[in-house]
């Protein structure tokens, strides 16, 4: 079959794969689209840092990554050489390990060696192979990425069959295949020679498309064997071949491994030592040359990865349909010398590399590359496909990596390049922009949770269906860590193996801030991981800041829509429009049935918003003796949104969803609600001595919205205490809560100004949203 027919299957989640040569143009025109198709959203590529800022700067980024996908670049002394795709599914996997690169030739054009490994519940046994591709995937990736292990988090919170395999490190059963990868103990060599054991080696045939000048790792792999006959299997016409240094070989013959002529690059690799007792078959990424067979223990040593597994004796070749290979010798003479081969080599360009972009909350980080001695002096930020120059930023030559704000109003910057002194620019790279590539890469939702989600997506105005939303979605959250407030302290051993689930480690918050504060006078960059960002509390987070307008229309949607058409989240802003339709009709216009009508309408939802109040009460109560996480401040943040919604304005008529009276006897009044809530959190428990959060820069940016919210809440509850009309008894009380609030949240921010821009940005939009509704602009 052609690779690219092997991304179309269905039941997978999450991908990750690794490549030498990445071409983007060919990655999103096959395999991606039929990934994303098929519900795959959670996509990782590693590929080689070199190869890969060559085909950007030759052939342009790729349009979606950093917004739909996530491209990691990574380095070895030699190369970045394993070709992996790992798929991983609820209850099944597919890992592909072989020769094929993610570029046209690789994905349909050469000809390809690779071993496909399916494993479901059938399969027990192969389980190991996952859990170490996982692990070596992970082992490449450079410290410090933004993304990858929200990536991994996000595929294992919804594989535990893949967790156990990490968690159990088991070893392949006898007889199972084995994963071969480069390690610092231990070559790709010495795990092929322990794998064969003690069967004797009678012949070796090897099939490689590129070699050493001097046949080094030849002379190596039949030394670990006792020298044995080798047929050398080549495909004459490409030319590659160091024949000159064969002569110093005995036992060696050479064949075409193509008789048919065929135009096709063969780009497969496979090594077979044929044993007394097994045919050992080993294939992957690995050349027959010496920084591919010892890797790291040299001083050019590739990043390999291949599949060992032993076979009948005398069937691998037939198997392979290779076993007329034999019958189509090669003449030495005829293939090319060094010096026709030599006049065939290109020569490469160094390519400036350009380094990491990363958007994070309207900051742009940069980790910068040494280039020589070339000074960078700015930065060019472009739209997708550089079509339109968005903003220029100033480098500080004395620092290599650094951050700025940015103005997003002019656009998302989807492409970076550097100019350095001289006017040289490098190579274009993706910007990878967080906040969209946190949404985008999410599990496609179903059944009950979508239809949620959905209705969650319709709302134009905060209303206690959020809240009821947030209890059944935490109900249908199956993960042993929710985000029902109080953390789970069950011990790691108290479930089975099957039971286990994804550990997120948790400090207190003041140890958080003083933790980050420390780290970013280091310069260093904030750990972001958005890991749960498809649970309850997130979620619901983000339909509050969808209805203050805080989450733009631009964030995935646009990205979704040049896809493939289907958005997959909805970020409308769209409020209650003005007009007749909503406003208050007149008195002598309603009939006196329907006046009784709305009398009983509005008096059963005060007093679903006074049960609502009192019910969070109890759980406070019930939460005094425990710690507590975000989930609860978002719980919080939904009542207090919710109240503002529903609350009268303080002059003129109210719109038909405003039935919160500013002062009243039946305890309904929106200002004492609002104190009611607040009480909770900043008298009754002090929710932020007992928050418990993840070492995560979004934990903290929920904390953020949280305090903007209850901020302008506890502004808005004493301005209506203070009106003609609002209740004077809580007008000392609520005042004493605002000041006591604001000493708290003034401990939070300190000095830092981007926490600052935060909190004023969401405080700005809740202006927006509720002052005027409220009767409280100006004041």
């Amino acid at each position: 079959m052609k690779y690219f027919e092997a991304f179309g299957g269905n039941g997978y989640h999450s991908a990750f794969l690794t490549t030498y040569a990445l071409s983007a143009q060919a990655f999103e025109d096959i395999p991606f689209p039929r990934l994303r198709g098929a519900g795959c959203r959670n996509i990782t590529i590693l590929a080689d840092r070199g190869m890969t800022n060559a085909s950007f700067r030759d052939f342009g980024p790729p349009r979606f990554a950093g917004t739909l996908y996530h491209v990691v670049k990574t380095s070895m002394p030699g190369a970045f050489h394993p070709k992996i795709t790992l798929l991983v599914g609820e209850k099944k996997g597919r890992l592909l390990v072989g020769s094929a690169n993610l570029t046209a030739l690789g994905l349909g054009g050469n000809r390809e060696l690779v071993a496909d490994i399916p494993f479901n519940e059938e399969t027990p046994e192969l389980v190991s192979l996952f859990g170490q591709a996982v692990e070596y995937i992970q082992r490449h990736v450079p410290e410090g990425d933004p993304w990858f292990d929200t990536a991994k988090k996000r595929a294992l919170r919804h594989a535990p069959w893949l967790q156990n395999a990490i968690a159990q490190a088991v070893a392949a059963g006898d007889g199972q295949p084995l994963f071969l990868c480069d390690q610092p103990e231990q070559t790709i060599l010495d795990q092929i020679i322990a794998a064969v054991g003690d069967d004797p080696i009678n012949k070796l045939t090897i099939l490689s498309p590129f070699w050493d000048e001097r046949l080094e790792g030849l002379k190596q792999l039949r030394n670990a064997f006792g020298a044995p006959p080798t047929n050398i299997l080549l495909q004459p016409a490409a030319g590659l071949f160091p024949v000159e240094s064969l002569e110093r070989f005995q036992d060696t013959q050479i064949f075409d491994v193509d008789a048919s002529g065929s135009s096709r690059f063969s780009h497969a690799k496979l090594f077979i030592a044929h044993g007394v007792a097994w045919d050992h078959v080993i294939s992957g990424s690995m050349n027959c040359s010496l920084p591919a067979l010892l890797g790291q223990t040299t001083s050019s040593g590739n990043a390999e990865a291949g599949i060992y597994k032993r076979v009948p004796r005398d069937t691998a070749l037939a198997e392979l349909n290779l076993d007329r290979h034999e019958d189509v010798p090669v003449c030495l003479a005829d293939l090319p010398k060094r010096e026709e081969r030599e006049s065939q080599k290109i020569e490469t360009e160094v390519v400036f590399d350009p380094g990491n972009f990363e958007l994070r909350e309207g900051r742009l980080f940069w980790d910068a590359r040494a280039n020589g001695d070339n000074v960078p002096i700015e930065v060019q930020l472009f739209d997708r496909g550089e079509e339109q120059l968005l903003e220029v930023l100033e480098i500080d030559k004395t620092r290599l990596s650094q951050s700025w704000t940015i103005d997003l109003g002019r656009g998302r910057p989807r492409v970076a390049r550097v100019m350095v002194q001289g006017g040289q620019l490098s190579a274009p790279t993706s910007v990878v922009d967080l906040a969209i590539l946190s949404s985008s890469t999410l599990r496609a939702m179903r059944g009950r949770k979508r239809t949620i989600v959905d209705g969650l997506a319709e709302l134009d105005h905060e209303d206690l269906m959020i809240l009821e939303a947030l209890n059944e979605l935490e109900t249908l959250d199956v993960s042993t860590q929710t985000e029902t407030g109080a953390i789970n302290s069950r011990p790691h051993n108290a479930s089975t193996a099957s039971e286990q689930q994804i550990v997120h480690h948790t400090l207190p918050y003041k140890a958080f801030i003083a933790a980050r504060n420390r780290s970013q006078s280091d310069g260093a960059t904030p750990l972001f991981l958005r890991t749960h960002g498809e649970t309850p509390a997130s979620l619901i987070n983000g339909c509050l800041n969808r209805l203050v307008g805080l989450v733009s229309e631009d964030l995935s949607k646009g990205e979704e829509h040049a896809l493939d058409q289907q958005g997959a989240t909805d970020f409308r802003t769209t409020e209650p429009a003005d007009g007749p339709e909503d406003e208050e009709p007149a008195s002598d216009t309603i009939e006196p049935r329907a006046k009784l009508a709305r009398r009983a309408r509005i008096a059963s939802t005060s007093k679903k918003y006074i049960q609502a109040v009192s019910a969070f009460e109890q759980r406070t109560r019930n939460l005094s003796g425990a710690h507590i996480t975000t989930a609860e401040l978002v719980r919080l943040r939904v009542l207090l949104q919710v109240v503002l919604a529903g609350a009268m304005p303080i002059d003129g008529a109210p719109r038909p969803h405003q039935i919160l009276p500013v002062s009243g006897k039946d305890g309904n009044d929106w200002p004492r609600l609002l104190g009611r809530l607040l009480q909770q959190h900043f008298g009754a428990i002090h929710a932020l001595r007992k928050l418990q959060v993840e070492a995560d820069e979004s934990e903290h940016n929920r904390v953020l919205d949280y305090l903007a919210t209850v901020q302008f809440a506890s502004r808005a509850a004493l301005e209506g205490a203070l009106s003609d009309t609002g209740p004077t008894a809580l007008r000392k009380p609520l005042a004493m809560l605002a000041k006591d609030l604001e000493a708290q949240i003034e401990g939070v921010i300190g000095s830092n100004q981007d926490d600052q821009s935060h909190l004023d940005n969401l405080l700005e939009k809740l202006e927006e949203r509720f002052a005027d509704a409220l009767g409280l602009a100006g004041r």
